[in-house]
This record gives C-alpha cells, sequence and structure tokens, in this order.
C-alpha cells in the first residue's frame, strides 16, 4: 500500500494541536477533513389461506436469494463483475479497545497478509498511537498498542503507517525536535517472536520548523522514504523534501534528500509518496503547472549505483488549477495510480478522479481516468487509493451517502484487456454524517481495510473506526452488526444522529516559519 481549493469560510474546522498539514501561500483550500488539520386481514377476505401461505414463503426465499448475492454488507456490485456474484463480502468492524474521544483511530491503514496496522493519530491527546490486528480463524482481532517512546501531546504518531514483513514505520509529523515545532519524526519497530519493538527514531538531519516530516511514508526492502512537504528549501517555504534512508545491520541511516530540480515555495512535495525497488514517486499537489496553480505533478526518481535521481515530471493531461493531482500515489510494479480528489468532474466541483501512468523503456505514459460512476460535488474521490495487480482500491471519503453527507464510500477498479472498469462500492454497514469512511485504506488483492477515523463510539466522538471485507463463498448468516472482532454479513444501512462534527483540517495554510 501504501489521501484544493475553495475560500475559507467559517465552515473550516480547526485541528486541535494547531498545525495544519498543507501549506500554501494563497487563501483558498478545501479541507481534507478526514485528516481534519475535520431508514390481519380477515379470513373472509382471503379463502385460500394455504395457498397465500405458499406464495409468501416462496417470495421469501427469492427475497432471501437476492440479499445473499446483494453482497449484503453494502457492497454494490456492477453487472459486468456478475462472476464474483457466488462470493458474498463479509465486513467486519474493528475498533481500540481502549478508545477515547478525539483519537481518530482510522488516521491511517496498512495491511499485509494477517496482519494490519491502524493509526490513531488523536489518541492521548494527539501524542498518537498506532494498533496491530492480526487475523486468526477467519477474525480480525486487536492485538499490540504501538507509541512512541519519547511521545508527547501533539506529535500525532500514527498519522501515517507503513507495514513490511518484520518492519513498519510510523509518521509523527508535528513532532517537536530540537526546540523545532513540527519538524516531525519518524519510527521504526521491529518484530521479533510475534513482540513488535521500536528499534529506531528518524529525523531529518537538517530538519527545521514547520517541516512536518512524517506527512508520508514508505518502505520497501532495506530502503525507506520520508516525506516532509512542509519543508523550506532555498529559501522557498513549504517547497517541500523528501528523505531516503537506507538498512545496514539493522541500522537505518539517511542516504539522501530529495527535492524537485523546478520545486517552488508552497508546493507541497513529500506530501505523498510509494517506492518499489529502483523507483521513488512523489506527490506535489499544490504545484503550478503552466498558469494553473495547485493543479499538481507528480516527480519520478529512479536509483542507480546507490543514487537517486529525478528522471520525470508526470502531470495529468487535462489537469486543471487546484485539482490537486499528487494529493495520493500508489505503486505496483511498472503501474503508478495517481490521485487528483479535487478533480472538476461533469461539473462536479471536487469531485476527484485518479489516472493511471505506466512505465516502459524507463518512461511514464499515462493511461486511463478514473472515476466513480455515481460521484458528485465535493466527494473527494482519490483522497486515498492501494493497488494490487488488476485491482485497485480508491476512496472517496467526503462521499454523501443516502442523505449522509460525507459519509463516505470507496471503490473497487479491476482491470481486463487492458480496460479498467469500476466493480464494487463499499459502505460501512452502519455508516453516518461526517464519518469520512475512507480516509484511509489498504487492499492485498483480497481482503480490503477501509478506516473511518471520526465515528462516534459508545459515546466517544471521534473515536473512529476500521472495516475489513473479505470475500468468502460460504452462506450468509444472519446480519448483526457489531463494533466486536466477530466478522458478520452487514444489514441495510440506518443511519443515526450525530453530533455536529468538529474534525481536522488538513488542506489549509499554515504559518511561514521565521
Amino acid at each position: 500500500m501504501n489521501g484544493d481549493t475553495r475560500p475559507i469560510t467559517t465552515d473550516d474546522r480547526a485541528r486541535p494541536p494547531g498545525v495544519p498539514l498543507l501549506a500554501k501561500a494563497a487563501l483558498h483550500v478545501k479541507l481534507r477533513p478526514h485528516l481534519m488539520k475535520k431508514k390481519s386481514a380477515s379470513q373472509s377476505a382471503f379463502p385460500n389461506a394455504r395457498v397465500l401461505i405458499g406464495l409468501f414463503i416462496f417470495l421469501a426465499f427469492l427475497l432471501g436469494l437476492a440479499i445473499f448475492f446483494n453482497a449484503s454488507a453494502q457492497v454494490n456490485s456492477d453487472a459486468g463483475f456478475a462472476q464474483r456474484n457466488p462470493l458474498v463480502w463479509l465486513e467486519q468492524k474493528v475498533t481500540a479497545s481502549d478508545g477515547m474521544a478525539n483519537s481518530y483511530f482510522g488516521s491511517a491503514a496498512a495491511l499485509i497478509g494477517s496482519t494490519a496496522l491502524i493509526g490513531a493519530d488523536g489518541d492521548n491527546s494527539f501524542q498518537g498511537a498506532a494498533y496491530l490486528f492480526t487475523k486468526s480463524n477467519g477474525s480480525w482481532n486487536e492485538g499490540q498498542k504501538l507509541t512512541a517512546s519519547d511521545g508527547l501531546p501533539g506529535d500525532e504518531f500514527g498519522y501515517r503507517v507503513v507495514l513490511a514483513d518484520n518492519t513498519l514505520l510510523v509518521g509523527a509529523f508535528t513532532a517537536t525536535v530540537g526546540g523545532n515545532a513540527s519538524q516531525g519524526a519518524a519510527y521504526v519497530f521491529t518484530e521479533s517472536n510475534g513482540t513488535w519493538s521500536e528499534s529506531q527514531k528518524l529525523t531529518a538531519s537538517d530538519g527545521g520548523l514547520f517541516d512536518n516530516f512524517g506527512a508520508s511514508v514508505a518502505l520497501d526492502g532495506s530502503t525507506l522514504v520520508v516525506g516532509a512537504n512542509g519543508a523550506t528549501v532555498g529559501g522557498n517555504a513549504a517547497q517541500g523534501a523528501v528523505y531516503v534512508f537506507t538498512e545496514s545491520n539493522g541500522t537505518w541511516t539517511q542516504t539522501q534528500k530529495l527535492t524537485a530540480d523546478d520545486g517552488a515555495a508552497y508546493d507541497n512535495f513529500g506530501l505523498s509518496v510509494a517506492l518499489k525497488g529502483s523507483t521513488i514517486l512523489v506527490g506535489s499537489p499544490a504545484a503550478t503547472i503552466g498558469t494553473n496553480a495547485g493543479q499538481g505533478a507528480l516527480y519520478v526518481f529512479t536509483e542507480s549505483n546507490g543514487t537517486w535521481s529525478q528522471t520525470q515530471k508526470l502531470t495529468a493531461s487535462d489537469g486543471a488549477a487546484n485539482d490537486s493531482f499528487g494529493e495520493s500515489v500508489a505503486l505496483d510494479g511498472n503501474t503508478a495510480l495517481i490521485g487528483a480528489f479535487n478533480a472538476f468532474i461533469n461539473g462536479h466541483q471536487w469531485q476527484g478522479a485518479a489516472y493511471f501512468f505506466t512505465e516502459s523503456n524507463d518512461s511514464w505514459s499515462e493511461g486511463q481516468k478514473l472515476t466513480a460512476n455515481d460521484g458528485t460535488t465535493g466527494a473527494n474521490f482519490g483522497n486515498a487509493l492501494a493497488l494490487e495487480g488488476s485491482t485497485a482500491l480508491i476512496g472517496s471519503d467526503a462521499s454523501t451517502v443516502g442523505g449522509n453527507t460525507y459519509q463516505g464510500k470507496a471503490y473497487l477498479f479491476t482491470e481486463s484487456g487492458g480496460n479498467w472498469s469500476q466493480s464494487d462500492t463499499f459502505i460501512a454497514s452502519d455508516g453516518a454524517v461526517d464519518d469520512y469512511f475512507g480516509a484511509a485504506l489498504a487492499w492485498d488483492g483480497a481482503t480490503a481495510l477501509i478506516s473511518t477515523p471520526h465515528p462516534t463510539i459508545g459515546g466517544n466522538t471521534w473515536q473512529g473506526a476500521a472495516y475489513f471485507y473479505e470475500q468468502s463463498p460460504t452462506s450468509t448468516p444472519t446480519p448483526t452488526p457489531t463494533p466486536s472482532a466477530t466478522p458478520t454479513v452487514t444489514p441495510t444501512v440506518t443511519p443515526r444522529p450525530t453530533p455536529t462534527p468538529r474534525p481536522r483540517p488538513t488542506s489549509r495554510p499554515r504559518p511561514t516559519p521565521r
């Protein structure tokens, strides 16, 4: 695996720690709320009761079949995906056992095999935490809770996470380092005999005030990268940078700092990163392209003989001002998927889109553009991405569902014959207003992990939750929604009232370092 414009109004919401993520010079921002920097008749009338009873039973049987084949966990299949209909998506909702108000459990998500990692960057007054879950006998169960050994309130440990076989990395982008507020840090944990332990704290060798080191993280083998989208470069505030670390004998060492060769102030280079083998992709969603402010770009870096060099700059062929292309990125082999969650689609402002690029002979070319078939204004399609082989999972965390604004959705796309098409739509069975389902997600080709950091749990506002979706050929049990770790097939959504949200802002200006 491995998430902007309108005038600021009184609807904009302030993140409690006070330091927003996306730095911009202009006073035009559209918030990404998930980061929040945010329904007897009488016998004489029916002489043949036995016939009617038989008819009723037959209709009930048909209804049961319809429920079974409609993947009742609120996962809607397109006709083109009929071959999967014998399989039913099972939904399991998980929450933190010690979760409290404002924990924002679900701020980040990662998944590999039978292990999942879920961030909760609001835990303990925004000191932050990350929770490990493991799958056993078909059920996902909470395991170890990770925190930084030197964590402090406001660090937001768990804002971003990445998970490998026996190594994981957690970003804490607002951590104070050496007196520099929001310089940021990232923590490496390693696993031994089933226990995860903090092994190293990473910081930038030249880190400074409001750098946001840890705003994005990626890990592959003995290389990891950390984005610092707020870094000042050559006097350009918030131009952004990315730091490369390599591991030798269990120790990680910074080996290179990457910047865009044409970077400018407030580009926010490093807000998203992806890493695979000898390729690093870096999003710069606020970059100006031509005269289009905030159109966004993505930079390709390749490694040769231990040195990383910029080899290409990617932009959308139909890009427009404030699209935020590069807000999110996923990479699998020679295929990249790049989110532009603010893209204007068919008259819908901020509906969002995602673009495929493929590499051939060391050159990346734009391919298909994806949009939601039910997309609407402000849906944020493309705020989070995951790509695995011929399948892609895309978040749309501000989507309206059945009248519930900002409830959120996620979409599964599949590839056949070189063409990608929407195959499923995931909706939380118990979703509500302002949940932002799809704020973060992970996908391994069989299991989807989709987080929603705003739900009220047991009276705790913005405690947060996450949902696992897996396909099973087994019969569908009686739907029983539950926040426990027992997987169930999801019942029909029943909107529930929620308090007025106070989510944290993301894409809004932050003070220029002085």
